[in-house]
């Protein structure tokens, strides 16, 4: 992931803050060339030509849509970030340097890194069962494994390398995974970095802002090993094609990443990876990150996606203040503060923090996936099981205002409330209360975006999952007052409910 890069002298690193101009240069070029192919409603007209750093899309609309349905009704998935990172637990020899970055951070090279690594990745048997339990407890619909991140270890069995987890521990634990996830019902997502910090093919001087460990650099110059950056790209396309072939259907691929010059046919012949996916799977979703992209940049916000670019645009550890309308997104989002695990991260989101989160996605437009960091064994930290666990608790109640949902862009809720639409059902999420002396809380939603009945005696208003709980509705000055008692939030799993109006969407 993007968080956490920083050079010793304690200047950040260009992958986050630096040279942001070029990386909006990147991008822009693919959002131009997407505003002149835009239907009337906004979106872009399939199929579309490509050129030489875009492969064209031969599908419709029609053929995307359906393609991306079940993507688009999931809204919660689970993303899992384990690798090596995991033992070391965020301290290399006693020095403090973050989670799945820290060999860039501590500028290590890659075999002074994994000398201390290796011996503590300790997967238990069982452990990614462990994760799809979880998952399918907490109401997620889909899971998206790190297969290979920016360290460059693999956590499958390849010909291509040495350096994976079945090389040195005998276990192909993208295998483990797709498995396990299945087993639950889950959809299969893969995380890829196509940046790597092992291979000494990579050359990371095609973007010099892109964060490379100062040690790799310097053993490599050292030694005369030169970079062939055309090896590397070969090597990056027979591991995704392994990924894409050997372990059944491969739902989604998410890239990661790209800045600068090192995006697209440059950085990693973006064109043929992605035919060769979508030859292999016809099905595969994929994300915007084979193309220069920041999470964090909100300038961007808003801005057409050129669907050659990828399918779903990822913003990272925030919700875009107004989601993106005619855009499929999704919110990347920790527990904790780090991705991979790290013992000195000790700030946990709430529940309730995590499921208005969950409400903020399916308001806006959004899905939300939901990281949980495993440590050298493989187990979860207590309080994330305990976060996911009481998020499966609220969606079990709750569920239906999420999954399927769309976003009411046409309601206008007073500030703190929010809403979305399942079908013809408005599904209106309230602040949290607090605490209160009022027995009632009124909400006022304008009648004229609504399909009120003429008799309003008809309306059936509710309480999800506490149908005991009576929700008065009357319609003064041109709007829908609904009267919803304390007692909705008192009695609601932590103390958010979601009061439905079943049949008024428009």
């Amino acid at each position: 992931m993007l968080v956490g890069c920083f050079k010793t002298s304690g200047l950040p690193c260009g992958r986050v803050f630096a040279n942001m101009y070029a990386m909006k240069m990147k991008s822009i070029a693919c959002a131009v060339a997407a505003v002149l192919s835009l239907s009337a409603y906004g979106q872009q007209v399939l199929p579309v030509a490509g050129d030489e750093d875009h492969a064209a899309i031969t599908e419709t609309n029609a053929e995307r849509d359906a393609r991306l349905a079940w993507w688009r009704d999931a809204k919660f998935g689970m993303f899992i970030h384990y690798g090596l990172y995991s033992g070391l637990a965020g301290e290399f020899k006693g020095v403090q340097g973050g989670s799945e970055w820290i060999q860039t951070n501590l500028e290590l090279d890659t075999e002074t890194y994994a000398a201390e690594a290796l011996p503590l990745f300790k997967p238990a048997p069982g452990c990614t069962d462990v994760w799809a339990e979880l998952a399918k407890k907490a109401g997620c619909k889909y899971m998206v494994l790190t297969s290979k991140h920016h360290d460059g270890f693999a956590l499958f069995d390849t010909p291509t390398s040495d350096y994976t987890s079945a090389a040195h521990h005998g276990r192909d634990l993208v295998k483990e995974f797709t498995d396990s996830a299945r087993k639950q019902g889950m959809r299969v997502g893969l995380y890829h970095s196509v940046i790597d910090w092992h291979h000494p093919a990579y050359d990371n001087t095609i973007c010099p802002d892109l964060c490379y460990p100062d040690n790799q650099e310097k053993m490599l110059k050292e030694r005369g090993i030169p970079r062939d950056h055309a090896t590397y790209q070969t090597y990056l396309h027979s591991q995704v094609r392994e990924l894409m072939t050997k372990y059944g259907t491969i739902d989604i691929m998410w890239w990661d990443y790209s800045q600068g010059a090192a995006s697209g046919e440059r950085g990693w012949k973006a064109p043929a990876l992605m035919d060769m996916c979508r030859s292999i799977n016809p099905g595969v979703i994929m994300n915007n990150r084979l193309y220069a992209f920041s999470g964090f940049d909100t300038s961007r916000d808003g801005v057409q996606l050129d669907l050659r670019c990828g399918d779903y645009t990822t913003p990272e550890k925030r919700i875009p203040e107004k989601g993106y309308p005619g855009i499929d997104w999704e919110s990347c989002m920790t527990v904790g503060d780090k991705w991979g695990y790290n013992r000195y991260d000790l700030r946990y989101k709430t529940p309730a923090m995590v499921i208005r989160q969950l409400e903020e996605c399916s308001a806006k437009g959004g899905n939300l996936l939901l990281n949980i960091n495993p440590k050298a064994d493989g187990s979860i930290p207590r309080p994330v099981v305990k976060v996911f666990t009481v998020v499966g608790q609220w969606m079990e109640v709750n569920g239906s205002a999420i999954y399927g949902s769309r976003p009411m862009y046409s309601v206008h809720l007073p500030d703190g409330w929010m809403c979305s639409r399942t079908g013809k059902d408005l599904n209106i999420f309230p602040p949290s209360l607090g605490i209160t002396l009022e027995s009632t809380v009124q909400v006022s939603v304008p009648a004229a975006s609504l399909a009120l009945p003429a008799d309003l005696s008809a309306l059936n208003v509710q309480v999800l999952g506490n149908e005991a709980v009576e929700v008065p509705a009357v319609v003064k000055d041109g709007n829908l007052v609904l009267s919803i008692p304390a007692r909705a939030w008192a009695e609601a799993v932590e103390f958010m409910p979601v009061i439905r109006v079943y049949g008024v969407a428009r």
